[in-house]
């Protein structure tokens, strides 16, 4: 069946030299241009550094990236959530400010079939054992307060029923998060691989979403606040509490994340790390994971759920200090981004995202320090110019999130329908619409559309239009393309 659509869509023979085409009479074949890239339409090509991570973190992404054979971003995403989550949810970290959080916040933006729910499930893995060993002690507890207050007398104080210690939220909504915290662990998980449940909810509706960035701004910011209900007990404070969170999602809500002033605005986009990794899909022939890989990814599982074992145990609050050669590489990143920030710089337009970067970077460089070492107490110099580094890669990632936003969806289509042109003709190859209607991307399938991408190609020189009548493989045609020879 491949074959034969192969056969139908287009030749891919690299030897055709003859055109395929001819203009009728009197007629002439328009000079090819030189093409230009569409405008944005496409993921950064820029790749995560994931030589920046500390040997454990390498390890696991590599392994991860092997498994599933999915963009590195998202493997790395991935095992720094998780390491935030586990390492440093009892931890602040010295900054160029006040001390902060040692956790952090994630955005992954992805196709669908790109394997991030696969690499989150992999990276999780740890987390899901504590959770499941918690919820059976949990059963086990609960069996037992049942027995306990069968056996009390008439007037005797009945006993305080087991509370099952909760920090995931896997659909996250505010109340959600407010009934994890409610257990009393001290500190939150946001990770969820659906992220269009969030961005599309209750929570981030137009009557909500004030509230909401205000109340995960807070949680990023360590802050503490009140929440008086009706009935409720006490003054409704809630104490601060670490947050780690790890959002994924696809890339049709970038106009609605990226793209919105008032997330912009307010901060809470500013205060998450993003990334919209190149695709890896049509390069993916199957591979069975080796014995390191597997070995790799255990090691990794086993390290998370000791990390977590520990920080559900001891609740001490932990600080760590820049050494003074780290302190020194802040000062320098922040100096540098700084001077970015004045009018006319490249960060001007993105200054709520460009201002949190040294602090970004501290909050990094604590949590790669804490699952290397849980009992560290400072962060180096290595790790902290690693981290700074990969603030860079997330600088450059909002800032194209922010300009891939302001897109008309047609140009998104308009570059699917060039990929599929540039996989299936060879260069200066003609072709007809009714082969694209047929055979092509899926919004190029109904004329109008087709139509618009068609003149966007044209525009940007990718596509020249051929004379009226012009014949392809004999046959003549009303509207005839040829795909540019410099393609």
């Amino acid at each position: 069946m491949f074959a034969r659509i192969k056969s139908l869509v287009g030749r891919n023979d690299a030897t055709m030299s003859k055109p395929n085409f001819s203009v009728p009479s009197g007629g002439t074949t328009p000079p090819p241009t030189e093409p230009t890239p569409l405008p944005h339409a496409e993921p950064s090509t820029a790749g995560f550094p994931l030589e920046c991570l500390t040997p454990k973190l390498r390890s696991a992404a590599d392994a991860i990236v092997r498994k599933t054979q999915g963009p590195a971003a998202l493997a790395a995403q991935s095992v720094l959530s998780v390491a935030s989550l586990v390492a440093g949810s009892r931890a602040k970290v010295q900054t160029l400010g006040s001390p902060a959080n040692a956790t952090a916040a994630f955005v992954t933006i992805a196709l669908s079939g790109e394997r991030k729910s696969a690499a989150d499930k992999i990276a999780k893995t740890g987390i899901d054992r504590v959770i499941m060993r918690l919820r059976k002690e949990h059963e086990i507890a609960m069996a037992r307060h049942k027995a306990d207050l069968a056996s009390i007398g008439r007037g005797d104080e009945k006993p305080t029923a087991p509370v099952c210690p909760s920090f995931l939220v896997t659909e996250p909504t505010i109340e959600g998060a407010f009934k994890a915290i409610a257990s009393g662990c001290g500190f939150l998980g946001w990770f969820t691989d659906e992220a269009a449940s969030f961005w599309g909810g209750h929570s981030m509706s137009k009557d909500q979403r004030l509230k909401t960035s205000g109340i995960v701004s807070k949680f990023w910011d360590g802050d503490y606040f009140f929440r008086p209900r009706v009935g409720q007990d006490g003054d409704g404070y809630v104490p601060p509490t670490a947050t780690t969170i790890n959002l994924m999602f696809q890339p049709t809500l970038i106009r609605d994340t990226y793209g919105d002033e008032f997330l912009i605005g307010q901060g809470l986009l500013a205060r998450m790390l993003p990334c919209w990794p190149e695709s890896a899909m049509g390069n993916r022939k199957y591979r069975r994971p080796t014995e390191e890989d597997e070995a790799a990814a255990d090691r990794f599982h086993d390290e998370v759920e000791s990390a977590l074992t520990n920080t559900l145990a001891d609740s001490t609050e932990r600080f760590l200090a820049l050494s003074e050669d780290a302190l020194a590489i802040c000062v320098e990143f922040h100096d540098n981004v700084e001077a970015e920030l004045g009018r006319g710089g490249w960060a001007a337009d993105i200054s709520g995202f460009a201002s949190k970067a040294p602090e970004h970077a501290c909050r990094l460089a604590a949590i790669m320090t804490l699952f290397e070492e849980r009992d560290a107490d400072m962060v180096s110099a290595d790790i902290m110019e690693a981290a700074c580094q990969m603030v860079k890669y997330y600088l450059g990632q909002y800032k194209y999130l922010c300009i891939a936003a302001t897109n008309e969806t047609e140009i998104s289509h308009a570059q699917t329908l060039l990929d599929w042109l540039r996989k299936n003709l060879q260069p200066g190859e003609s072709f007809a619409t009714d082969r694209i209607l047929q055979f092509g991307p899926v919004h190029s399938r109904r004329a109008k559309a087709l139509n618009r991408m068609l003149e966007i190609l044209k525009q940007h020189g990718w596509v020249n239009e051929l004379p009226t009548g012009t014949k392809i493989d004999g046959k003549k045609r009303r509207k005839a393309y040829r795909l540019s020879p410099k393609a």
